[in-house]
């Protein structure tokens, strides 16, 4: 189900934020429960894991994303997004070398998952 999960893998906070399959109508309200939930965390403590699968990109999702991931910059360490197809893939691109988030994309949560648990500390001494 869409959402927001919390949980901590290896003393690590890692927020998934499940917008699978969501439209561009109900997508944004998931993106601002993210931001509303992870600002709540200290600065550079939360690992970001994104599901993106299936879902739809406009000019309106693709400036949320934008907005959302400036948003959470302060709080967030790394970021693993799965799920985009390869026009998709293009398009997140350009939004993390705008934002200059700490983002890399995968095709599977698990190998997403596993990336965030064994890098974070690269990037938190950064």
């Amino acid at each position: 189900m869409p959402g927001i999960s919390i949980f901590q893998e290896q003393d690590k906070v890692i927020v998934f934020t499940d917008l699978a399959h969501l439209s561009v109508e109900n997508a944004p309200a998931v993106m601002d429960e993210a931001v509303s939930v992870i600002s709540k965390y200290p600065l550079k403590s939360v690992n970001s894991l994104v599901d993106m699968t299936g879902m739809r990109f406009n000019k309106v999702i693709i400036a949320k994303v934008t907005d959302i991931a400036r948003k959470n910059e302060p709080y967030v360490v790394i970021t693993a997004i799965v799920g985009l197809n390869s026009v998709a893939k293009l398009i997140a691109k350009s939004v993390i070398k705008l934002t200059g988030r700490n983002t890399v994309l995968f095709d599977e949560l698990e190998e997403a998952k596993n990336w965030l648990i064994q890098n974070n500390e690269e990037y938190v001494q950064k």
